[in-house]
């Protein structure tokens, strides 16, 4: 097996090597696949293009200015109304207290842009706005995520994120970079995977802590490339920058040798 190999990545039978890109690209296009995931959930919670500060500060300490209902019809869920007309009465009755005397009066606004999926048989999420019994929760101090959501994902994220990066600092330990190199990608890539969890706790905990999630889901992005990166150039491509290398070198040392300059060429020729 490839990890009782002596010799470097570039060195190692084409079946191997074709092995480990593939891998290597899954694992990329498995991060990609993620971050565009979290783009498409998050960047509609303030109406504005993109994935801001805003968006993480409501997904993850809510508006505490209004209820979990109201955000969400302002945010992800302002797509499925009918019409602006439907949007504007179902705000309109949260904003005047969301009452259960009123809630026959936006009953068919929620029947028909809301049940498909949050019917009492469905339950999408675990919400029901088919009755007032399952949408009073909803009209509560909008707080962000619950806190058992956020131990469940914190959960999933460290089983499936610890994993794959072991497996990738694993491939890219054989790698002939620095040692020093070599060190300070794998600690920082294993570091990543707390602080984007870390992050995510401390935004609940706090408003002004948000960017720091932001910040968490960049460092593991750049774990997952270098890691990713500057493997496969040790796999394919060192060698053929060495060799053009070489290449100058040995121009420079017809018009003008030294005992250096061969004894450089010999030792990247290795």
């Amino acid at each position: 097996m490839f990890w009782e190999e002596t010799r470097p990545l570039k060195k190692l039978p084409l079946g191997i090597k074709l092995g480990l890109t593939a891998f290597l690209l899954i694992a990329g296009i498995g991060y990609l696949l993620g971050f565009t995931n979290i783009y498409l959930s998050y960047s509609p919670n303030d109406q504005n293009p993109g994935l801001s500060v805003a968006d993480v500060r409501l997904a993850f300490y809510g508006s505490r200015e209004g209820t979990k209902l109201e955000t969400a019809i302002q945010g992800p869920m302002r797509q499925y109304f009918a019409s602006d007309s439907d949007f504007e009465k179902v705000r309109q009755w949260i904003r005047e207290g969301g009452k259960e005397s009123s809630f026959v009066n936006v009953q068919p606004v929620f029947a028909a842009s809301c049940d498909s999926c949050h019917s009492n048989a469905s339950r999408v999420g675990g919400v029901v706005t088919e009755d007032y019994a399952g949408l009073s929760p909803l009209l509560a101090q909008d707080s962000g995520i619950p806190v058992s959501r956020l131990v469940q994902i914190s959960h999933t994220h460290v089983l499936a994120a610890l994993p794959l990066i072991f497996l990738l600092c694993f491939v890219f330990s054989f790698s002939r970079f620095p040692q020093v190199v070599k060190g300070v990608v794998i600690v920082f890539s294993l570091l990543a995977i707390p602080a984007d969890i870390g992050s995510w706790w401390l935004a609940k905990l706090s408003a002004a802590a948000a960017p720091l999630v932001i910040l968490g889901g960049v460092c593991l992005g750049l774990a997952f490339g270098a890691l990713v990166l500057l493997t496969l150039y040790d796999i394919w491509l060192r060698k053929v920058i060495r060799l053009q290398a070489v290449e100058i070198l040995r121009q420079s040392s017809r018009n003008s040798p030294t005992a250096e300059k061969n004894a450089l060429i010999a030792s990247i020729e290795k």
